[in-house]
């Protein structure tokens, strides 16, 4: 979202001296100019001082973080075994074991599910129990 794009080349310059290409930034700088929101990666070690150059350029940024997750933690509030667990949330059973045992980490996708799933479970059943876009159903209850 923007106020209005103050400096445009300025922007573009910012963008891809945080990791976009130059032809990315363009499309960036369209997409916002038309009121588009959307998320863009970009690489920073002070990540608040970029935010604060983009809103000086126009541009209505907020940092977008992929959350830490303890999935044994999730499991016990919702009172299930490693195995209720992937089969009402549809997860492999070996994965939720190597999440609890800390032999292999969610990736990032997941981690933001898995958040979803410790906030609102009845949010990611109602979706899992849905028809598909054909009214057929994607898995067996």
């Amino acid at each position: 979202m923007t106020d209005d794009i103050c400096r445009p080349v300025d922007l573009v310059r910012l963008l891809s001296a945080h990791g976009l290409s130059l032809k990315r930034s363009h499309s960036v700088l369209n997409r916002i100019a038309e009121g588009e929101a959307l998320a863009v990666c970009l690489w920073s070690e002070t990540p608040d001082a970029l935010v604060a150059q983009l809103r000086l350029l126009g541009v209505d940024a907020r940092l977008l973080s992929v959350p830490d997750v303890d999935t044994k933690a999730i499991r016990s509030r919702l009172n299930l075994s490693q195995a209720d667990f992937a089969v009402r949330f549809g997860f492999e059973l070996d994965t939720v074991q190597n999440w609890d045992q800390g032999r292999h980490v969610p990736d990032p996708a997941t981690r933001v599910l898995l958040a979803v799933i410790d906030r609102d479970p009845g949010l990611v059943d109602a979706v899992l129990a849905a028809p598909g876009p054909a009214g057929r159903r994607d898995r067996a209850d």
